[in-house]
């Protein structure tokens, strides 16, 4: 059972060196972080989580604010240590992921020992979300980016064949009249995964329906953009079949990003359609609709 304790009667006071604490000891992660998000591909999105994330608590304040009114847990100070022991293991091991994964955990320890366990499963979505600003480690994305280009390469050679383009492929290179595209780890669709990914799960947890229609539209995320990649690579095998390896290679490196995303958003907002989802609402009306019958 949860140790309850007594909340600090200078709570803001509190709040107020804790953050201050925080900022000096996570000062060197956030800049780390801020770097990636601007040099790593599928990392940019990271500026966003944290305003969203805000936002969404927003959203909720309601059954945030009335949770907190019933006391803290001492639980948080253990998921301190936890966290602490990251960021030491990160900076001693020279793990790159760990610091940016503690600033987080830290950050769900601290809602938990000062409100409490109502007020994390209250803010579950929020602190959640949080975890899509943290980079993710360059084994895993090494791991995953090779069966995507694979995935890629296979399907966009087949859908092509099916549109009647003469096209052949030798692994992850497709070759289309005199133009060989080789789908390579930023084409893998990589970077559209994660973002996405996010996304998804922002508008699955904001739309109205059914949660498991709601966890349904949330996993449909990943073959959505796998689908919407390979689109994209058939759509510069046609451009290099009719106008030129040149325009191919404008095209791949101009507005295909852009492209892959609005496909992959098109094709999610249609599933969340298709299943029945309704329009994004605050937290009180989504409450009403989640209400059972």
């Amino acid at each position: 059972m949860a140790v309850a304790i007594t909340r600090p009667k200078a709570l803001p006071v509190s709040l107020a060196a804790l953050a201050a604490a925080g900022l000096w000891l996570y000062a060197p992660v956030l800049v780390e972080m801020a770097r990636a998000w601007m040099t790593q591909d599928n990392a940019s999105h990271g500026f966003l989580v944290a305003p969203i994330a805000a936002y969404v608590a927003w959203l909720n304040r309601g059954g945030i604010t009335q949770a907190y009114q019933r006391g803290a847990t001492a639980a948080g100070l253990a998921w301190a240590v936890v966290a602490a022991l990251m960021y030491v293991g990160g900076r001693w091991l020279e793990v790159e992921f760990l610091p940016p994964l503690s600033l987080v955990v830290m950050v769900g320890a601290q809602v938990l020992y000062f409100g409490g366990w109502r007020v994390l499963r209250a803010a579950a979505f929020p602190y959640a979300f949080l975890f899509f600003m943290v980079p993710w480690p360059d084994l895993l994305v090494e791991f995953i980016s090779f069966p995507m280009q694979l995935f890629s390469a296979k399907y966009a050679t087949m859908l092509a064949g099916l549109l009647g383009l003469s096209v052949s492929r030798s692994g992850v290179d497709i070759h289309v009249a005199d133009y060989t595209f080789s789908v390579g780890a930023p084409c893998s669709g990589m970077k559209t995964l994660v973002a996405l990914l996010a996304l998804t799960a922002l508008v699955a947890y904001l739309s109205r329906g059914p949660t498991w229609k709601r966890w349904a539209l949330f996993a449909a995320g990943a073959p959505v953009a796998l689908l919407a990649n390979v689109v994209r690579i058939v759509v510069i095998l046609f451009i290099a079949a009719f106008a030129g390896a040149e325009a191919a290679e404008g095209f791949l490196h101009g507005a295909s990003g852009v492209v892959v995303f609005a496909l992959a958003l098109a094709g999610l907002l249609l599933l969340g359609r298709a299943l029945g989802l309704r329009g994004i609402v605050g937290s009180k009306a989504r409450g009403a609709a989640d209400a059972p019958a």
